[in-house]
């Protein structure tokens, strides 16, 4: 399964363009901004370190809030967030079943 979704992330206070892919093991969000770091223009998410994925509110866009294990929060204006949420629990439960 891949599927792909415009997205901005919110990093620094503002936000970032991009995109993300859900493959098989990930989400990968991706930007072409040089002024960020190379780590946040290909940041890479593996499901197996996913601890929660909620929905959240940014002033008053509707996000997702993806917490990671390590403790590190990423926050994404994802446009078609409901698609994107039911995408990405069928992705990350097909991971955690080894299919």
């Amino acid at each position: 399964m891949e599927k792909m979704y415009i997205v901005s992330l919110c990093y620094h206070g503002g936000l970032l363009g991009g995109g993300v892919v859900l493959d098989d093991e990930r989400i990968t969000y991706g930007t072409t901004k040089l002024q960020v770091p190379t780590r946040i223009r290909n940041l890479q998410l593996p499901y197996c370190r996913i601890k929660s994925v909620e929905k959240s509110k940014a002033l008053f866009l509707p996000t997702v809030t993806i917490k990671m294990q390590d403790g590190m929060e990423w926050k994404l204006l994802v446009f078609g967030r409901n698609s994107f949420l039911t995408n990405l629990k069928t992705a990350m439960d097909a991971y955690a079943s080894g299919e």
